[in-house]
């Protein structure tokens, strides 16, 4: 059955609206037949707890069916012109800038305004093309100043991210290192010094929009893309035709959202006595883990995690400080920041 796309989302690839083949039922037929087993829950209820179960579902494993693919493009450096900058204020007068609102085929609202490497690095939120006056998300807190500057892309916003699994810098041949922290670069680079090649994937606060926010570093400085794999967590199921995700049985959802409706104002439930209501939503919530655990097996099957083999478990190519972990002298020759 055919269903609404969810709205794209650049650099990802989202489901084409096709159902999937291992789905039985599509929201409203889930949450119909389990109005079966309460007729007195309100339907809003009923989707509000189908979507519960799936929350549930979706925190107990890495599924298979929540994995997706994409690519984060970096588009270089951009430092035509020179910028006034006034102490406390979050406006960038451009000269001789023609700043656009897309930079080098980037919204420059995904981009980051930096002075130097002694000054912080700003988030852009907004451009005047006319005026050529940009906006930071805070104020510049550096004395007044007019002189040269660049605009380069810093910080990815990812929506619904939860985790990734893979990253890859194509042009040197190696795996980006996913999941450091803020402070181990910090460490390393507080005023972000180093340039060009990432090898890091380090978690930001989210972005305004409640987004997943990632900084790639050393930042690129030059044009590249770098593809990866992550798991997602879907939207909430809305339309009666949408579907769940690919591989995840709904009589297990079902079970769930039983057990949930027999719970809701057991005494007025037609169908059964209050007695009987309660015993069976324990059955079903019961079932409910049974099946959660089976389906856990057969997710390992589909995509491989509680297993691993040597070669996965292995750090990547490229360590945390840029020198090569393993590998012979043609991975090693590649290194911008080779450990020789």
């Amino acid at each position: 059955m055919p269903i609404t796309p969810p709205p794209s989302i650049p650099g990802q690839l989202v489901p084409s609206g096709v159902q999937p083949y291992a789905n039985q039922q599509n929201f409203s037929q889930i949450w119909g037949e389990c109005l079966s087993w309460a007729p007195h829950a309100p339907i809003p209820m009923l989707q509000n707890w189908t979507n519960n179960v799936l929350r549930k579902i979706y925190d107990r494993r890495n599924w298979y069916g929540l994995l997706q693919k994409g690519q984060l493009i970096s588009p270089g450096y951009y430092s035509t012109g020179t910028v006034s900058l006034t102490f406390n204020s979050a406006s960038v007068q451009g000269i001789g800038t023609n700043w656009t609102q897309s930079l080098n085929g980037v919204p420059i609202t995904q981009q980051s305004f930096r002075v130097g490497y002694y000054a912080p690095i700003y988030n852009i939120i907004a451009l005047d093309q006319t005026a050529q006056v940009l906006t930071l998300e805070l104020p510049w807190g550096n004395p007044s100043i007019t002189q040269s500057y660049f605009i380069a892309k810093y910080y990815w916003s990812i929506p619904n991210i939860r985790m990734f699994h893979s990253m890859k810098n194509l042009q040197l041949y190696y795996r980006i290192n996913v999941g450091y922290s803020q402070a181990f670069i910090d460490n390393y680079d507080p005023s972000r010094l180093i340039l060009m090649y990432p090898r890091l994937a380090a978690t930001m606060p989210p972005d305004v929009n409640g987004n997943y926010q990632i900084e790639l570093w050393p930042a690129p400085n030059t044009p590249q893309t770098f593809p990866w794999l992550a798991w997602v967590t879907p939207p909430n199921l809305v339309d009666d035709v949408a579907n769940v995700p690919p591989f995840m049985r709904v009589d297990t959802i079902k079970a769930g959202v039983i057990a949930e409706a027999l719970m809701y104002k057991p005494k007025d439930n037609p169908s059964y006595s209050e007695a009987t209501a309660i015993a069976v939503a324990e059955t079903k919530r019961k079932e409910f883990e049974y099946e959660i655990v089976k389906a856990e097996f057969a997710d390992e099957n589909l995509w491989r995690q509680d297993v691993q083999m040597a070669e996965e478990m292995q750090m990547p190519l490229i360590g945390p400080d840029g020198s090569f972990l393993t590998g012979g002298d043609t991975y090693r020759a590649m290194s911008v920041q080779s450990d020789w």
